[in-house]
Protein backbone atom coordinates (compact mmCIF):
# COMPACT_ATOMS: atom_id res chain seq x y z
CA UNK A 1 0.00 0.00 0.00
CA UNK A 2 2.67 2.53 -1.03
CA UNK A 3 0.29 5.06 -2.61
CA UNK A 4 -2.57 6.51 -0.53
CA UNK A 5 -5.82 4.61 -0.94
CA UNK A 6 -8.71 6.50 -2.49
CA UNK A 7 -12.33 6.20 -1.45
CA UNK A 8 -15.45 6.91 -3.45
CA UNK A 9 -19.07 7.13 -2.35
CA UNK A 10 -21.88 5.46 -4.29
CA UNK A 11 -24.89 7.78 -4.40
CA UNK A 12 -28.06 5.72 -3.67
CA UNK A 13 -29.99 6.65 -6.83
CA UNK A 14 -31.57 3.18 -7.01
CA UNK A 15 -32.83 3.29 -3.43
CA UNK A 16 -34.19 6.80 -3.97
CA UNK A 17 -36.41 5.56 -6.80
CA UNK A 18 -37.36 2.36 -4.97
CA UNK A 19 -38.64 4.34 -1.99
CA UNK A 20 -40.32 7.14 -3.93
CA UNK A 21 -44.11 7.20 -4.25
CA UNK A 22 -45.08 6.83 -7.89
CA UNK A 23 -41.45 6.89 -8.96
CA UNK A 24 -41.09 10.63 -8.36
CA UNK A 25 -37.81 10.56 -6.46
CA UNK A 26 -35.94 13.51 -4.99
CA UNK A 27 -33.00 14.37 -7.25
CA UNK A 28 -31.99 17.29 -5.04
CA UNK A 29 -31.28 14.82 -2.23
CA UNK A 30 -28.89 12.87 -4.48
CA UNK A 31 -26.96 16.01 -5.42
CA UNK A 32 -26.78 17.11 -1.78
CA UNK A 33 -25.31 13.72 -0.82
CA UNK A 34 -22.62 14.15 -3.47
CA UNK A 35 -21.75 17.58 -2.07
CA UNK A 36 -21.66 16.11 1.44
CA UNK A 37 -19.30 13.37 0.27
CA UNK A 38 -16.92 15.96 -1.19
CA UNK A 39 -17.04 18.00 2.01
CA UNK A 40 -16.40 14.86 4.08
CA UNK A 41 -13.18 14.11 2.22
CA UNK A 42 -14.19 11.41 -0.26
CA UNK A 43 -12.09 11.32 -3.42
CA UNK A 44 -14.95 10.48 -5.79
CA UNK A 45 -18.69 9.99 -6.11
CA UNK A 46 -20.32 7.27 -8.21
CA UNK A 47 -23.69 6.39 -9.71
CA UNK A 48 -25.00 3.03 -10.92
CA UNK A 49 -26.96 2.48 -14.11
CA UNK A 50 -30.08 0.70 -15.27
CA UNK A 51 -32.92 1.70 -17.54
CA UNK A 52 -35.67 -0.78 -16.71
CA UNK A 53 -34.27 -3.70 -14.71
CA UNK A 54 -33.46 -1.64 -11.60
CA UNK A 55 -34.87 1.85 -12.25
CA UNK A 56 -32.82 4.77 -10.98
CA UNK A 57 -31.76 8.26 -11.99
CA UNK A 58 -29.97 8.38 -15.34
CA UNK A 59 -26.28 8.33 -14.52
CA UNK A 60 -24.61 10.73 -16.95
CA UNK A 61 -27.12 13.56 -16.69
CA UNK A 62 -27.14 13.24 -12.90
CA UNK A 63 -23.34 13.38 -12.80
CA UNK A 64 -23.49 16.49 -14.99
CA UNK A 65 -25.68 18.16 -12.38
CA UNK A 66 -23.31 17.04 -9.63
CA UNK A 67 -20.35 18.44 -11.59
CA UNK A 68 -21.92 21.88 -11.29
CA UNK A 69 -22.17 21.60 -7.49
CA UNK A 70 -18.72 20.13 -6.80
CA UNK A 71 -15.16 21.17 -7.59
CA UNK A 72 -12.79 18.42 -6.48
CA UNK A 73 -14.25 14.91 -6.43
CA UNK A 74 -13.98 12.64 -9.45
CA UNK A 75 -17.31 11.53 -10.93
CA UNK A 76 -17.77 7.88 -11.85
CA UNK A 77 -20.26 5.32 -13.12
CA UNK A 78 -20.35 1.96 -11.33
CA UNK A 79 -21.19 0.72 -13.79
CA UNK A 80 -22.80 2.02 -17.00
CA UNK A 81 -24.38 -0.57 -19.30
CA UNK A 82 -22.66 0.62 -22.44
CA UNK A 83 -24.00 -2.11 -24.81
CA UNK A 84 -27.49 -0.62 -24.40
CA UNK A 85 -26.32 2.61 -26.11
CA UNK A 86 -24.86 3.30 -29.54
CA UNK A 87 -21.16 4.17 -29.05
CA UNK A 88 -21.10 7.28 -31.26
CA UNK A 89 -23.65 9.39 -29.33
CA UNK A 90 -22.37 7.80 -26.11
CA UNK A 91 -18.84 8.99 -26.92
CA UNK A 92 -20.27 12.47 -27.47
CA UNK A 93 -22.15 12.50 -24.15
CA UNK A 94 -19.40 10.92 -22.05
CA UNK A 95 -16.74 13.15 -23.60
CA UNK A 96 -18.86 16.21 -22.95
CA UNK A 97 -19.31 15.19 -19.30
CA UNK A 98 -15.53 14.95 -18.96
CA UNK A 99 -15.23 18.42 -20.49
CA UNK A 100 -18.02 19.85 -18.34
CA UNK A 101 -16.45 18.50 -15.14
CA UNK A 102 -12.94 19.70 -15.96
CA UNK A 103 -11.58 16.21 -16.54
CA UNK A 104 -13.09 14.53 -13.49
CA UNK A 105 -15.08 11.76 -15.17
CA UNK A 106 -14.27 8.05 -14.63
CA UNK A 107 -16.27 5.92 -17.08
CA UNK A 108 -16.96 2.53 -15.51
CA UNK A 109 -18.80 0.26 -17.96
CA UNK A 110 -20.26 -3.23 -17.79
CA UNK A 111 -22.71 -5.56 -19.50
CA UNK A 112 -25.04 -6.43 -16.60
CA UNK A 113 -25.92 -9.72 -14.98
CA UNK A 114 -27.67 -12.73 -16.48
CA UNK A 115 -30.87 -12.05 -14.51
CA UNK A 116 -34.13 -12.30 -16.42
CA UNK A 117 -34.89 -8.64 -15.74
CA UNK A 118 -31.62 -7.63 -17.40
CA UNK A 119 -32.37 -9.85 -20.40
CA UNK A 120 -35.77 -8.15 -20.67
CA UNK A 121 -34.05 -4.77 -20.44
CA UNK A 122 -31.84 -5.64 -23.41
CA UNK A 123 -34.86 -6.84 -25.38
CA UNK A 124 -36.80 -3.65 -24.63
CA UNK A 125 -33.86 -1.59 -25.91
CA UNK A 126 -33.66 -3.67 -29.08
CA UNK A 127 -30.24 -5.11 -28.23
CA UNK A 128 -29.25 -8.76 -28.57
CA UNK A 129 -28.33 -9.90 -25.05
CA UNK A 130 -26.00 -12.57 -26.45
CA UNK A 131 -23.91 -9.91 -28.22
CA UNK A 132 -23.41 -7.73 -25.15
CA UNK A 133 -19.71 -8.61 -24.77
CA UNK A 134 -18.67 -7.82 -28.33
CA UNK A 135 -20.87 -4.71 -28.30
CA UNK A 136 -19.03 -3.50 -25.22
CA UNK A 137 -15.62 -4.21 -26.76
CA UNK A 138 -16.35 -2.61 -30.12
CA UNK A 139 -18.10 0.31 -28.44
CA UNK A 140 -15.07 0.96 -26.24
CA UNK A 141 -12.74 0.90 -29.24
CA UNK A 142 -15.02 3.28 -31.14
CA UNK A 143 -15.30 5.75 -28.25
CA UNK A 144 -11.54 5.84 -27.75
CA UNK A 145 -11.04 6.32 -31.48
CA UNK A 146 -13.47 9.23 -31.59
CA UNK A 147 -11.94 10.87 -28.50
CA UNK A 148 -8.67 11.38 -30.36
CA UNK A 149 -10.32 14.07 -32.48
CA UNK A 150 -8.75 12.62 -35.62
CA UNK A 151 -10.72 11.13 -38.53
CA UNK A 152 -11.77 7.68 -37.34
CA UNK A 153 -12.90 4.63 -39.28
CA UNK A 154 -14.31 1.42 -37.83
CA UNK A 155 -16.13 -1.30 -39.70
CA UNK A 156 -17.70 -4.47 -38.33
CA UNK A 157 -20.94 -6.39 -38.67
CA UNK A 158 -22.50 -4.04 -36.14
CA UNK A 159 -20.93 -0.65 -36.86
CA UNK A 160 -19.84 1.19 -40.01
CA UNK A 161 -18.05 4.43 -39.19
CA UNK A 162 -16.03 6.19 -41.88
CA UNK A 163 -13.74 9.17 -41.38
CA UNK A 164 -15.79 10.44 -38.43
CA UNK A 165 -14.53 13.31 -36.29
CA UNK A 166 -16.00 14.11 -32.89
CA UNK A 167 -16.03 17.59 -31.34
CA UNK A 168 -15.88 19.04 -28.79
CA UNK A 169 -13.20 16.79 -27.36
CA UNK A 170 -13.11 15.61 -23.73
CA UNK A 171 -11.04 17.58 -21.24
CA UNK A 172 -8.34 14.91 -21.12
CA UNK A 173 -6.36 13.85 -24.20
CA UNK A 174 -7.76 10.52 -25.34
CA UNK A 175 -10.89 10.89 -23.25
CA UNK A 176 -11.90 9.89 -19.73
CA UNK A 177 -10.39 6.72 -18.22
CA UNK A 178 -12.59 3.72 -19.04
CA UNK A 179 -12.91 1.03 -16.38
CA UNK A 180 -14.36 -2.40 -17.14
CA UNK A 181 -16.28 -4.62 -14.76
CA UNK A 182 -16.17 -8.39 -15.02
CA UNK A 183 -14.32 -11.42 -13.73
CA UNK A 184 -14.46 -14.13 -16.42
CA UNK A 185 -11.75 -14.59 -19.03
CA UNK A 186 -13.19 -12.48 -21.85
CA UNK A 187 -13.88 -9.35 -19.74
CA UNK A 188 -10.47 -9.66 -18.10
CA UNK A 189 -8.80 -9.83 -21.52
CA UNK A 190 -10.76 -6.73 -22.58
CA UNK A 191 -9.44 -4.90 -19.52
CA UNK A 192 -5.89 -5.89 -20.43
CA UNK A 193 -6.18 -4.95 -24.10
CA UNK A 194 -8.39 -1.86 -24.22
CA UNK A 195 -9.31 -0.39 -20.83
CA UNK A 196 -7.69 2.05 -18.42
CA UNK A 197 -8.71 0.14 -15.32
CA UNK A 198 -10.71 -2.61 -13.68
CA UNK A 199 -13.81 -2.21 -11.46
CA UNK A 200 -14.99 -5.61 -10.17
CA UNK A 201 -17.26 -6.74 -7.32
CA UNK A 202 -14.96 -9.59 -6.19
CA UNK A 203 -16.43 -11.25 -3.12
CA UNK A 204 -13.10 -11.41 -1.26
CA UNK A 205 -9.45 -10.46 -1.57
CA UNK A 206 -8.42 -13.93 -2.74
CA UNK A 207 -10.77 -13.73 -5.72
CA UNK A 208 -9.65 -10.19 -6.49
CA UNK A 209 -5.99 -11.22 -6.37
CA UNK A 210 -6.52 -14.25 -8.60
CA UNK A 211 -8.26 -12.22 -11.30
CA UNK A 212 -5.79 -9.35 -11.05
CA UNK A 213 -2.90 -11.73 -11.69
CA UNK A 214 -4.68 -12.85 -14.85
CA UNK A 215 -5.05 -9.23 -15.96
CA UNK A 216 -1.33 -8.74 -15.37
CA UNK A 217 -0.60 -11.79 -17.50
CA UNK A 218 -2.95 -10.72 -20.29
CA UNK A 219 -1.59 -7.14 -20.22
CA UNK A 220 1.98 -8.35 -20.61
CA UNK A 221 0.89 -10.54 -23.52
CA UNK A 222 -0.75 -7.49 -25.15
CA UNK A 223 2.34 -5.34 -24.64
CA UNK A 224 0.72 -3.09 -22.04
CA UNK A 225 1.99 -2.16 -18.58
CA UNK A 226 -0.52 -3.46 -15.99
CA UNK A 227 0.90 -1.10 -13.37
CA UNK A 228 -0.76 1.79 -15.23
CA UNK A 229 -4.26 0.31 -14.84
CA UNK A 230 -6.57 1.61 -12.14
CA UNK A 231 -7.73 -1.10 -9.74
CA UNK A 232 -11.01 -0.11 -8.09
CA UNK A 233 -13.11 -2.53 -6.03
CA UNK A 234 -16.84 -2.00 -5.44
CA UNK A 235 -17.76 -2.83 -1.83
CA UNK A 236 -20.87 -2.68 0.34
CA UNK A 237 -20.33 -1.57 3.96
CA UNK A 238 -22.31 -0.95 7.10
CA UNK A 239 -20.13 0.55 9.83
CA UNK A 240 -21.62 0.17 13.31
CA UNK A 241 -20.23 -0.75 16.72
CA UNK A 242 -23.45 -2.72 17.20
CA UNK A 243 -22.44 -5.58 14.91
CA UNK A 244 -25.78 -7.36 15.08
CA UNK A 245 -27.61 -4.22 14.00
CA UNK A 246 -25.18 -3.66 11.13
CA UNK A 247 -25.75 -7.21 9.90
CA UNK A 248 -29.54 -6.89 10.20
CA UNK A 249 -29.56 -3.62 8.25
CA UNK A 250 -27.40 -5.12 5.53
CA UNK A 251 -29.63 -8.17 5.21
CA UNK A 252 -32.73 -5.97 4.93
CA UNK A 253 -30.99 -3.73 2.39
CA UNK A 254 -29.96 -6.62 0.15
CA UNK A 255 -33.41 -8.21 0.30
CA UNK A 256 -35.11 -4.93 -0.68
CA UNK A 257 -32.58 -4.21 -3.41
CA UNK A 258 -32.27 -7.63 -5.05
CA UNK A 259 -35.46 -9.41 -4.02
CA UNK A 260 -35.42 -13.23 -3.98
CA UNK A 261 -31.86 -13.29 -5.36
CA UNK A 262 -30.40 -11.43 -2.38
CA UNK A 263 -29.03 -14.57 -0.72
CA UNK A 264 -27.07 -15.44 -3.86
CA UNK A 265 -25.86 -11.86 -4.32
CA UNK A 266 -24.54 -11.78 -0.76
CA UNK A 267 -22.19 -14.65 -1.66
CA UNK A 268 -20.83 -13.02 -4.82
CA UNK A 269 -20.12 -9.41 -3.82
CA UNK A 270 -17.69 -7.73 -1.43
CA UNK A 271 -19.85 -7.05 1.62
CA UNK A 272 -18.85 -6.25 5.20
CA UNK A 273 -20.95 -5.27 8.22
CA UNK A 274 -19.56 -4.49 11.65
CA UNK A 275 -17.37 -2.20 13.71
CA UNK A 276 -14.57 -0.03 12.39
CA UNK A 277 -11.84 -2.63 12.90
CA UNK A 278 -13.75 -5.33 11.05
CA UNK A 279 -14.42 -2.98 8.13
CA UNK A 280 -10.83 -1.71 8.09
CA UNK A 281 -9.45 -5.26 8.06
CA UNK A 282 -11.82 -6.11 5.21
CA UNK A 283 -10.72 -3.12 3.13
CA UNK A 284 -7.04 -3.70 3.95
CA UNK A 285 -7.25 -7.24 2.59
CA UNK A 286 -8.24 -5.85 -0.84
CA UNK A 287 -5.53 -3.19 -0.68
CA UNK A 288 -2.95 -5.87 0.06
CA UNK A 289 -4.28 -7.81 -2.95
CA UNK A 290 -3.66 -4.86 -5.26
CA UNK A 291 -6.71 -2.58 -5.07
CA UNK A 292 -5.87 1.12 -4.91
CA UNK A 293 -9.36 2.62 -4.87
CA UNK A 294 -12.76 1.73 -3.40
CA UNK A 295 -16.32 2.51 -4.41
CA UNK A 296 -18.31 2.27 -1.17
CA UNK A 297 -22.04 1.55 -1.11
CA UNK A 298 -23.62 1.91 2.33
CA UNK A 299 -26.28 -0.66 3.16
CA UNK A 300 -28.62 1.47 5.26
CA UNK A 301 -30.74 4.62 5.10
CA UNK A 302 -28.46 6.74 7.29
CA UNK A 303 -26.05 7.78 4.55
CA UNK A 304 -24.50 10.81 6.26
CA UNK A 305 -23.91 8.81 9.45
CA UNK A 306 -22.17 6.07 7.48
CA UNK A 307 -20.00 8.63 5.68
CA UNK A 308 -18.94 10.08 9.02
CA UNK A 309 -18.16 6.69 10.53
CA UNK A 310 -16.08 5.60 7.55
CA UNK A 311 -14.03 8.81 7.52
CA UNK A 312 -13.67 9.21 11.31
CA UNK A 313 -13.39 5.59 12.45
CA UNK A 314 -12.35 3.32 9.59
CA UNK A 315 -9.93 5.33 7.44
CA UNK A 316 -7.58 6.25 10.33
CA UNK A 317 -7.04 2.52 10.89
CA UNK A 318 -5.93 2.18 7.27
CA UNK A 319 -3.70 5.26 7.10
Amino acid sequence: MSAPLKFGYLIPTREAVMNAPGGHANIARMIDLAVKAEQSGFDSVWIGDSILARPRFEALTTLAAIAMRTTRVELGTAVYLSPLRHPVPLAHTAGNLDLLSGGRFLFGIGVGSRASTVRDEYAACGIDFHERGILQEEGLRIMKGLWTGEPFTFESKRFQIREARLHPLPARPGGPPVLLAGSSERPLRRVARYADGWLPISRDAAEFSRHWKLIEQYSNEAGRDPAKLLRIIYVTLNVNREVARAEEETEAFLEAYYGPRHAVISQTQAICSGDAKRCADFLRSFANAGANQFVVRFSCKEQETQMQRLVAEVLPLLR
